[in-house]
């Protein structure tokens, strides 16, 4: 059985509660764009910076992890639509290959899940833009694939039921070690 990344996990277990709780409780500032089409259908999300008090939380972020690898998530502010590209570097730029890449959407809240892992054919992410400069960085770039439909979480796409996207990001983003 095939499970979603970690990471994608954790981002969408933190961005459920945290985006459905009332609106004035956060202070929440838009930063960029991910535009997309999905089976016919366009639309638009952003990604953001949710504010609490002390607590801030970008959707937008570039983990690094041990061994000079480093994760980029552009999560939108619904917590329904994340594009990840993982790098084999900790200040990847716009020619350097990704080494996996993925995109799951959630159109109708927690009830479809549609990913691109377990595709017939690979998702393509390209950048224009990637750039890291301390803590904070920029992305710009484009996507397009199938994404196949999962049950939930933990299981796997069905091959036989894929529906195409492509799209567009502009964001920055922040660095977490």
């Amino acid at each position: 059985m095939k499970s979603f990344p970690s990471r994608t996990l954790s981002l969408f277990l933190f961005a459920m509660p945290l985006l459905s709780l009332p609106a004035h409780a956060w202070e929440v500032e838009e930063i960029g764009k991910i535009t997309a089409t999905f089976d016919g259908e366009a639309f638009e999300r952003s990604t953001v910076i949710v504010t609490d008090g002390d607590l801030v939380s970008p959707t937008a972020n570039l983990f690094l992890t041990l061994n000079n690898f480093s994760s980029l998530s552009l999560l939108t502010e619904d917590g329904n639509f994340v594009i990840d590209a993982t790098f084999m570097s900790h200040a990847p730029g716009p020619e350097t290959a990704p080494i996996s890449t993925s995109v799951t959407f959630v159109p109708d809240g927690m009830m479809q899940f549609w990913v691109s892992d377990g595709a017939p054919e690979p998702l393509e992410v390209t950048f224009t833009t990637l750039t890291v400069e301390g803590d904070e960085g920029h992305a710009a770039g484009s996507f397009r694939g199938l994404l196949c439909l999962a049950d939930d979480f933990g299981s796997e796409a069905d091959p036989n039921n894929c529906r195409p996207i492509e799209g567009a990001f502009d964001t920055p983003f922040f660095v977490e070690e």
